[in-house]
Order: C-alpha cells, then structure tokens, then sequence
C-alpha cells in the first residue's frame, strides 16, 4: 500500500514535493524553446495546479510522448517543487518528471485519500427531492420527478469540466443553489409574477444534460465527447422531449425555453420571459460564486490575486 502523507490543503510556497495525486486532467502546451504539460492535481483536500516542465535535456517528443501515456483519473507520484505563480500556489515538476511514467496501481492507494466531493450527496439529493415536492402542479412535478429517475448519475457527475462545482457531486450542489436562487428571485421581484412551478422546474432541470456529458474514469470524472460535439443543453432537451406529454403544450414549450436560454447573452437562444431570466441569473450566480469562493480559499487573509485561477478574474481575501 502507498502511503500518503502530504495533502493539497496543507502546501504552501516553497514545500519539496513528494506524494501521489490523482491526474484530473493534463493539456499539452507550447513555450519558448519547447513544450509543457499543464495538469490539474487533486486529493480528498481539494485540487491543484502542477506543469510539468521536464529536465533540461528533456526534448519537445519526449514531453508530447508522456503527455499522450497519462491517464485522467489515475494516481501518480508527483515529485517536485511549490512555487506561488499569479497569486496562485502550483507545483512545478522537472527531474520528477521521470515518476510520471507509469501511473500507480490503484489496489496500491487508499481510494478515499484521492476522491475531492467537497459536498453531502445524500444531504443534497434529500433537499433536491423535498424541491421537486414543493411544485403545487401535479403533472409539472410528476415531469421532473421521472426525468430526474431517469437520469442515472445525476447526483455523482460534476457540473463541469473545471471552473465551477467541477468534483464529484457539483453537478446536484449547483442545480439546488440554482433552483433555490431562481426561487428567491421571484419571491423579491413578486410583483413580476413569475409561475413559481415551471420557475422552479426549469432550475431543477436547467443542466440535466450534463448527467450525459460525463463518465467515471479511473478515480475521477471525464467528460465524454458529447460535452463539446454536441453540448449539455441539446442533450437535456432531448432528454426531456420525452415527457411532452405530461403537462400543457403551452406549459412544456415554456419550460423548454427555460432550459435552452439559461446561458443569457451566452447562448443560441436569448430568455424571453420573466422565468428564464430569473433562471439565467441564478445559474450565473451559483457558478461565479462559486468560482470566486474556491479562488479565495488559495488564499491567506490579506492577500489578493489579478486573476483566480477559476474566475479569471481579481480577487481578494479579507483578514
């Protein structure tokens, strides 16, 4: 069995570096003189950036050559340095470059050192139900109550590939914050009286879609093909044009336009009613909150960053 005694929450500027991390996701990148490897790390504690720089004898091939033997979602043993780089800790990888060849067996780890699900699936799962419970309309809710049993893995898959609730679990933990913000909207802006029951629906059922964007890979998730050939929207449209039937034409087009402009400006399809926006804005603000939340905790209190390594934009913690 290997050991783990080092965990992401605990590094800091300038720690020696030697201990196995999960392999999130790798990008081969071009830099003067040659190539590196951008990888994101992770363990039970959170996630990190690491590039793997190489030896100074290491070649552009030999770098492109081990980029294409790692495996997302396989322990490997990290070997090298910490260093704060943009107001940012990474780790920085150069004669231990040569650990990264082979990935460490998992019947070797103790696979609950390496799964980050920062959130209680079960405790998350409960309140998504009670919310589906609260919608007044019988059909609306049988509707989302069979389109959420028929989607299998909704509560494990991550809401996205990096950015924003990106862990096991974050795709639930953000569906219930944005059903919740979308809620709380309507309930101040009352006087657009908004139908709280397809509001409610599109927000439960806004990123059902991604539940097919993504498959277990080794310890971690990796997205699937169809996250960017076909997009998670098309994907949760076609799932959910198979209860058409359940509630009023009028009422399931609405619900349809719900789910299709949640990305606002961002989209192929701009909102159109009280509800979409209402929907647009909350999905927005659970995922740059979220984003700016985990750029601070990298942070010590007084200190500031001109680009979070998730919002891409300043931050700053307050003492």
């Amino acid at each position: 069995m290997v050991e783990k005694s080092l965990y992401i929450r605990d590094i800091c500027e300038g720690a020696t570096i030697d201990s196995p991390f999960v392999l999130d996701s790798a990008e081969l990148r071009d830099r003067r003189g040659g190539k590196y490897i951008m990888v994101t790390l992770s363990d039970c504690t959170g996630r990190l950036t690491c590039k793997v720089w190489g030896t100074q004898g290491s070649s552009p091939d030999e770098i492109e050559e081990l980029y294409r033997m790692l495996r997302q979602g396989e322990v490997y043993r990290i070997r090298g340095f910490a260093k704060v780089f943009n107001g940012n800790c990474e780790i920085n990888v150069n004669d231990g470059i040569s650990h990264m060849a082979a990935p460490v067996p998992l019947s070797d780890v103790n696979v609950s050192d390496y799964v980050y699900a920062p959130v209680d699936r079960r405790e998350i799962a409960a309140r998504l139900q009670d919310a589906i419970a609260s919608i007044t309309d019988g059909g609306l809710q049988a509707l989302v109550r069979a389109a959420f049993a028929d989607t299998e893995g909704f509560y494990e898959v991550p809401a996205a590939k990096r950015k924003h609730h990106d862990y096991a679990g974050g795709l639930a933990e953000h569906t219930l914050e944005t059903a919740r913000i979308a809620v709380a909207i309507a309930r101040s802006v009352a006087r657009a009286g908004m139908n709280r029951d397809l509001l409610l629906a599109g927000g439960l059922l806004h990123d059902i879609g991604k539940a097919f964007c993504f498959e277990r890979r080794g310890i971690s998730f990796a997205a699937r093909p169809e996250y960017d050939l076909i997009g998670h929207t098309t994907l949760g449209m076609n799932h959910l044009s198979r209860y058409r039937t359940s509630i009023d034409p009028a009422a399931f087009c609405h619900l349809l336009h719900i789910v299709q402009s949640h990305h606002g400006p961002y989209g192929e399809v701009l909102p159109q009613t009280p509800e979409a926006w209402a929907v647009h804005f909350a999905d927005n603000a659970s995922a740059r909150i979220r984003e700016v939340s985990d750029d601070i905790e990298q942070l010590a209190p007084g200190e500031g960053t001109w680009r979070g390594s998730r919002s891409g934009d300043p931050v700053y913690r307050f003492p």
